[in-house]
């Protein structure tokens, strides 16, 4: 099981506090933004607080010049200008901790009603709500403008309080996920989610795109209403802010003359987010921004942004034939600033081309479809592509099966993504790639393992070409070979904390792989450790 150690080390320096020293923590807003767990012991005259009576409400007229409103020991501060004009500001308990708590949740405090409903404040809101549960997992947790789906606030904790900021009037609680407990929580939840998808654009990938684009419209819808089997019950906190953006494994070839590679040989698409929509496909856009976004109130709904989505994922099937599926997720990510280099010395593309797509406390999902193994390559070693070397010889098919020590250890993908969080477990990879159906839900030592993920040369009777022996293969939907660099990838972050899957691509619809996707999504944004 994997641990989170932070919050305790936190709790232990705390443990002196006085009630005096613990009113100071945590004011800023910068602060505010930080989904990790902050928690300050409560000093040892501390007690949980006593919470008044289901039915018990305060009003408070509240103008320009903002004002505070008190409720038994929670505080709302308003600060000055987010209201233009009085207004009277109420807050209800509508239902005790443990009795009602909404499905999916543990409650440690109340739910709190704020009317008017759906009014909302030029600047944040700041609350303060007492609770009584475990003070590294507790989260604020607070419902979508027009949606009853809660979805978690950047909390921090002290002295039995839950601090957040909010820009809209609903009503919310404090607690957990109820897949959260003692001693299987990492972390508090997560309300945002940055999800990368690294697209096979090869000649054979057209069919599986389509899959893809069949099942967007139901991972969108779950994500943001936390709802993950449609039944009309939220099983995890809903996503406020989600950021969707699409690479191709196209990384170019060194700027070797090569078949299928000739676009841009040096560079491919180079791990820059796709703004290029799929014309042929009806209601597609020419151009999209480099990632989309979602958050609720903002005018877009959640099949809009699967529809725009899928335009993007269509990333055609001219892309060069030499995958690089882990170098392409890794550039689009990881920032300049690095120490991280790419081909001929470049920097990653995470706060320069692709600045804005990954925010530092959301969860990353990486998702790749593909039908090949990764071939990424390391800088110096781009003659594997060369027709005329005469380091790297033999058929040109077969060079990334070959020549395996000119190609990236996996260590490199499995550190740059971890890099990127503070906690492993925000950290999502959930590849789609060419496993034998009936492995998807083995043990990553079990797909290794299998005689039909070991890579070898096809020398059947009436072989066309040189190739590898298929791993898996679909009556009219094509084949797909054994991916061993990238189930080692997923093997290897799940060791570390993070949230992985490998999934079938061999089967016509996506159906199941989505789902084993959001089950690892949903495991991320939950707050838990497995």
């Amino acid at each position: 099981m994997a641990t989170h150690s932070s919050a305790r080390q936190t709790r232990q320096a705390a443990s002196g506090f006085t009630r005096a020293m613990a009113a100071l923590w945590i004011t800023g807003a910068a602060l505010l933004g930080c989904t990790q767990s902050v928690v300050l012991d409560p000093p040892v005259d501390a007690e949980a607080p006593v919470q008044p009576p289901t039915g018990t409400e305060a009003t408070e007229m509240i103008g320009a010049a903002g004002g505070e409103l008190r409720l038994g020991d929670l505080v709302m501060t308003v600060p000055a200008g987010a209201v233009a004009t009085a207004t009277p500001i109420t807050i209800r308990i509508e239902a005790d901790p443990g009795v009602s708590a909404p499905a999916g949740f543990r409650s440690f405090s109340p739910v709190y009603h704020f009317e008017p409903a759906g009014l909302t404040f030029a600047a944040p809101v700041r609350l303060d709500l007492p609770f009584s549960g475990d003070g590294e997992v507790a989260t604020i947790f607070w419902t979508q403008p027009g949606s009853g789906a809660y979805t978690a606030l950047p909390t921090v904790t002290a002295d039995f309080h839950a601090r957040a900021e909010i820009t809209h009037f609903s009503q919310g609680f404090v607690g957990t996920t109820s897949g959260c407990t003692d001693g299987n929580c990492c972390r508090r939840a997560a309300g945002q989610l940055d999800m990368l998808f690294v697209v096979d654009n090869s000649g054979s990938m057209s069919e599986e795109q389509a899959s893809l684009a069949e099942q967007l419209p139901r991972l969108v819808r779950a994500v943001v209403t936390g709802d993950a089997n449609e039944d009309g019950v939220q099983d995890f906190p809903a996503v406020a802010d989600l950021h969707v953006g699409v690479v191709t494994v196209d990384m170019g070839v060194g700027g070797y003359a090569i078949p299928t590679c000739t676009a841009s040989p040096m560079f491919g698409d180079d791990g820059v987010l796709r703004t290029v929509g799929s014309t042929s496909l009806m209601g597609c856009a020419p151009s999209y921004p480099s990632f989309l976004a979602y958050a609720p109130g903002d005018g877009s709904t959640p099949d809009q942004l699967a529809a725009d989505f899928g335009c993007l994922a269509a990333a055609g099937t001219s892309g060069c034939g030499f995958e690089q599926q882990l170098e392409a997720g890794l550039k689009a990510v990881t920032p300049s600033t690095s120490a991280t280099t790419f081909t001929a010395g470049t920097r990653g593309h995470g706060d320069t081309e692709n600045a804005g797509f990954l925010r530092p406390d959301a969860a990353l999902a990486v998702v790749t479809i593909t039908d090949e193994e990764d071939c990424s390559i390391t800088p110096g070693s781009e003659a594997i592509f060369d027709l005329t070397s005469s380091t790297y010889t033999g058929d040109l098919n077969l060079r990334c099966y070959l020549y395996k020590e000119a190609q990236q250890p996996i260590a490199r993908y499995v550190d740059g993504l971890l890099a990127l969080k503070s906690d492993p477990s925000l950290v999502v990879f959930a590849p789609i790639v060419g496993i034998p159906v009936d492995l998807a839900g083995a043990s990553y030592d079990a797909m290794l393992a299998d005689p039909r993920m070991v890579e070898t040369i096809d020398t059947a009777p009436g072989t066309t070409g040189a190739r590898l022996v298929a791993s898996c293969n679909v009556p009219g939907r094509g084949v797909a070979f054994p991916p061993r660099r990238i189930v080692g990838t997923a093997s290897d972050l799940a060791a570390r904390g993070a949230h992985t899957v490998v999934q079938s691509i061999c089967q016509e619809s996506f159906a199941a792989p989505i789902t084993a996707v959001l089950g690892a999504i949903q495991s991320s944004l939950s707050g838990t450790c497995e």
